[in-house]
């Protein structure tokens, strides 16, 4: 892993590609919550993407499948530090991403704004476990 595969996505914008780079069971940890499964994370991953501007890598810390990419970013005129963890499985899918970011001024603006978003478009609906049910007759 040399550089992340999330910012690539958020500094071109084009979310287009963001599910292939995710695995099946991939969890998108956000600071306001979890999103498990690659739709849900896929969703609020591109969400992101249009919520943040002028992103770009500041440093990383790589081994092996895991990488912890430092970056700036800009929402409402406003600067933003962040911190994504990627893990990667065997096979190069985006495992696990978790985002921390600061300050909390500006974040919490952020999370407002993430959250008019998804009003608009909701994530898709977390994997329900199928249950079968046997009638008798």
């Amino acid at each position: 892993m040399t550089d992340s595969l999330v910012l690539q996505v958020w500094q071109l914008k084009d979310p287009t590609h963001l599910p292939a780079l995710l695995a099946e069971d991939a969890t998108f940890s956000s600071p306001v919550a979890d999103y498990h499964g690659r739709d849900r994370a896929a969703h609020l991953l591109a969400t992101i993407a249009t919520v943040l501007d002028s992103v770009h890598q500041t440093r990383q810390w790589t081994d092996g499948p895991q990488g912890i990419f430092a970056f700036a970013a800009r929402f409402a005129d406003e600067e933003l530090q962040g911190v994504l963890r990627e893990e990667l499985s065997e096979s190069g899918e985006l495992t696990h991403v978790t985002l921390f970011l600061r300050p909390y001024r500006v974040l919490r603006a952020a999370i407002a704004e993430m959250a008019r978003r998804l009003e608009d478009s909701p994530p898709p609906r977390a994997a329900q476990v199928a249950r079968i049910t046997y009638s008798q007759g």
